[in-house]
């Protein structure tokens, strides 16, 4: 013990008497979160407390959250529901551990934390334009900006008026829509600092755009640009039913999210040469990781390259023999 003091590696085993349900408290309170995100988060604590609420810091055992976790991943939970549920309950003990309550965190168990993406639906273009012919003519400017901007739907949703410039072809993204409990509809940040930005659209998408507000948007610089049919701000559960029949009827999987939309927006640009700086800049990504993933999604375009130049060099190669 005295060489654990002499180390500063001591502690004090009172400390660990603290129950989980206190540190859970004092983690959330200790951080400005966003409303949305303090939602999700508090979602996912009900799954830890229901286990570790009234148990002690210090009788959280290795064993005890391996057996937890067990169950957690039997309940019939998506997997990476899961993994952000133990992400979460890690992190909180990572804060006991720096806060001397633990001398090592218990939740580690290996793999747990990482999710698997799932294989998704890869939309081109002819299947924007089916989406958007089917789905009602009010949303089908929304359609074409996602696409071809990559903006988030809350991004878009959140867009009025005077983020809209149609002659340098812009949006400038200064806030989201988000719907709050308790609240409604709200206004908030986007989802980063990188996320405010400016993105330019296509002379087609900006065209399509300029009849959606000459057809569908109120007057005034705070109208918004997208609303629901009865003209009150979009969300994503009021939109969904029109989205999911736009889809039954353009022949699409019922599993293609509007966020896929997004996908294409982030390949297309790394196919027409984007840097990864670029993409960055373009999607509101904070870090490179989401990013390169359109990179190597255009990357697998490098053989439907290849197999071109081979059609043009034969082409050519047979031109020269004939001649």
């Amino acid at each position: 013990m005295e060489t654990d003091i002499l180390g500063g590696r001591h502690i004090d085993p009172s400390s660990g008497r603290e129950r989980f349900g206190m540190l859970a408290a004092r983690w959330l309170e200790a951080r400005d979160l966003r409303p949305r995100t303090r939602d999700t988060y508090a979602s996912q604590l009900a799954h830890i407390l229901a286990e570790f609420e009234a148990v002690e810091l210090r009788k959280i055992t290795p064993s005890a959250v391996r057996s937890w976790h067990g169950r957690l991943a039997k309940s019939g939970k998506h997997p990476n529901t899961v993994a952000k549920i133990y992400r979460l309950f890690r992190t909180m003990m990572d804060t006991a551990v720096d806060d001397g309550l633990l001398r090592t965190n218990p939740v580690h168990i290996k793999g747990a934390a990482t999710e698997r993406s799932a294989e998704r639906p890869e939309l081109d273009w002819d299947d924007v334009q089916r989406i958007a012919e089917a789905i009602h003519p009010r949303f089908s400017a929304l359609v074409w900006v996602g696409a071809t901007s990559g903006l988030r739907f809350g991004e878009l949703t959140g867009l009025t008026r005077r983020h809209v410039d149609l002659d340098e072809r812009t949006l400038r993204v200064e806030q989201a829509l988000m719907f709050i409990r308790g609240k409604g509809p709200s206004l908030g940040p986007p989802k980063s600092a990188a996320a405010h930005r400016t993105v330019t659209i296509p002379v087609s998408a900006t065209q399509i755009l300029a009849g959606h507000l000459d057809s569908y948007a109120d007057d005034g610089p705070d109208a918004f640009v997208f609303t629901s049919i009865k003209g009150s701000p979009l969300l994503n559960t009021y939109f969904a039913a029109s989205w999911k029949r736009a889809l039954k009827q353009a022949g699409l999987p019922e599993t293609t999210r509007f966020h896929d939309l997004r996908h294409l927006a982030g390949t297309s640009a790394a196919t027409a040469g984007a840097s990864l700086r670029e993409i960055m800049a373009r999607m509101g990504h904070p870090s490179s990781d989401a990013s390169l993933r359109y990179l190597k999604a255009s990357a697998r375009r490098d053989s439907e390259i290849a197999d071109g130049i081979e059609r043009r060099m034969k082409g050519d190669l047979n031109g020269a023999t004939r001649g």
